[in-house]
Parts: C-alpha cells; sequence; structure tokens
C-alpha cells in the first residue's frame, strides 16, 4: 500500500519524458542543439514546456485516466510546464513511469492518501473511516535535501550563507549559484544531468581560468 503526501507528475519515459529532447534527433550536430537549446530565453521555454506538457498528456491519456480513476492526484507543474521545469526549479516531484504507476493504475499497488489517515499503530495505519490497515513496514519517501545543505555539511553554515540558495531560478533568470562565480570565492558549482554539464563545463572552465590567470 503506498501512501500519497501531494499531488505527483507523473510522465512515461517513451515517449513523453524525451519530447523536450527531439531537437536533437532531428539532423543538427550536437553543438548545433546545444547552442539552440542554450540560447533560448526562459519565458519561451515555459511555453516549449507548455507544449511539451499538452502533448505528454494526449501521448499518457490511458495511463493518467487510469491513475485518476483509482484516486491517485495528478499534477503537470507550474501553469502546466511539465516535469523538467520541477526538475529546474526544484529537484523533484515528478516520476518517470518504469513501471509502479502501471500497478497502481491496475491496482497491485493500493493507494490511500495520507489526509485518510488518523494514526499509525503498532501492528499498521488506522485510517480516519475506522479502517486499520495492516503493516509490517513503514518507509517515509521524503526526497532529499537542499544542495545548500550539503554546502553547510563539508564547509560550514558560514560559507552556506555566504552561497545562499542553490538551483532553480534567480532575478536573472539563470539556475543559481550554477556554473558561475559564487558567494565564496574559490567555491563552484556544476550539476544537472549530463547534457548540463557538458554544456557548461566548458563555460565554467573557461571561467576558472581566466580567475587564474587574473583576467577577471
Amino acid at each position: 500500500t503506498m501512501v500519497q503526501r501531494s499531488p505527483s507528475l507523473v510522465v512515461n519515459i517513451e515517449p513523453s519524458a524525451q519530447f523536450p529532447y527531439r531537437l536533437y534527433d532531428e539532423g543538427r550536430t550536437t553543438d548545433e542543439c546545444d547552442f539552440i537549446t542554450t540560447s533560448m530565453p526562459l519565458p519561451l521555454v515555459k511555453k516549449a514546456h507548455q507544449h511539451f506538457t499538452r502533448q505528454s498528456q494526449t501521448a499518457d491519456k490511458t495511463l493518467l485516466g487510469k491513475l485518476a480513476s483509482v484516486g491517485f492526484q495528478l499534477d503537470f507543474g507550474e501553469d502546466d510546464t511539465g516535469w523538467q521545469f520541477k526538475y529546474l526549479t526544484r529537484g523533484g516531484g515528478y516520476y518517470f513511469n518504469v513501471g509502479a504507476s502501471d500497478l497502481i493504475a491496475d491496482g497491485h499497488i493500493k493507494l490511500i492518501q495520507n489526509a485518510d489517515i488518523d494514526a499509525f499503530t503498532a501492528a499498521g495505519v488506522s485510517l480516519k473511516t475506522g479502517a486499520h490497515i495492516p503493516a509490517d513496514l513503514v518507509v517515509l519517501a521524503t526526497g532529499y535535501k537542499k544542495q545548500e545543505f550539503l554546502v553547510a555539511k563539508l564547509f560550514g553554515q558560514d560559507v552556506a550563507d555566504r552561497v545562499g540558495p542553490i538551483w532553480g531560478f534567480g532575478d536573472g533568470l539563470e539556475l543559481r549559484n550554477m556554473y558561475r562565480p559564487t558567494g565564496q570565492p574559490g567555491l563552484w558549482m556544476i550539476a544537472g544531468s549530463f547534457a548540463q554539464c557538458r554544456i557548461n563545463s566548458k563555460y565554467l572552465a573557461l571561467q576558472i581560468k581566466a580567475v587564474e590567470e587574473a583576467l577577471i
């Protein structure tokens, strides 16, 4: 039995999760695709991902309908921007379906909502309806701590305070403290997907080289 704490975005890996990357299958070189990807302003990127989300909803219509019918709460991201913007803004809140969603939709994994729980007991979970669900084990899937927590753990809270928030979009509509100077001299951050690291590592390396050569 799975307890759902809040709505989740579910997307099938094929084809829906691949929609944002179709540019790379259109015959252009990887360098050309990287340039197009990184040159788009954020408002235009959001519109593109709203389009991808609509396509995903159509492609995954059967699965999403079955999930909704068993009470699974669905979410499509802020302003319907889909999984990619959840990843860019918070690093989570979505699930690439590798089979578990089908098991939920078909009833092999039972589902209850967090709001329906009255209390945990020594033998399981009591629901507000008075029903009791026996359980040998309760697993709390709470996700990950933010990256600034790791900075504080490794370098101390003073350094973490100087660096500030990591990931998500800042006032300049760029990822905060990523691939660029941070508030702590000598501390650089690189994270993200393989594609993001491939694209941005060269720019990060150029900045570090410029510092080493006293150009900036």
